[in-house]
C-alpha cells in the first residue's frame, strides 16, 4: 500500500515548481520587466515572417522603439531600450493637474 503513494510528493514538487514558474512569468509581464523580451521576440518573429516570405501586412516603425528597427537591423540593447521606455514616458505632456 505505501508504494502506491512514493511517487506524490515528487509530483506535488512538480507541481508547485510549475505554480511557482507560471507565478513569476505572469509578475514579469504584469509588472513590465518582460518588456524587452517580448519586444526582441515580436522583432524577430516579424523578421521571419519576412524571410519566409509571407503576406502578412507588418507595418513598419510602428513603436517608439521603430527607429531602431528602421534605422538599422541591430536590436538595441536592454540599456537603450529601457532609457527609449523612459524617454518616451516622461517626454510628453502630463495630463495631471
Amino acid at each position: 500500500m505505501r508504494k502506491r503513494f512514493t511517487h506524490l510528493p515528487q509530483a506535488l514538487a512538480a507541481a508547485m515548481l510549475r505554480s511557482l514558474r507560471i507565478f513569476w512569468w505572469y509578475l514579469r509581464q504584469v509588472s513590465g520587466d518582460a518588456a524587452y523580451e517580448n519586444y526582441r521576440r515580436r522583432i524577430e518573429a516579424a523578421a521571419e515572417r519576412d524571410r519566409a516570405g509571407h503576406l502578412v501586412p507588418i507595418r513598419r516603425c510602428e513603436t517608439a522603439q521603430a527607429d531602431f528597427r528602421c534605422s538599422s537591423e541591430r536590436l538595441p540593447s536592454r540599456e537603450q531600450f529601457y532609457l527609449d521606455t523612459l524617454r518616451r514616458r516622461y517626454s510628453g505632456v502630463s495630463r495631471c493637474c
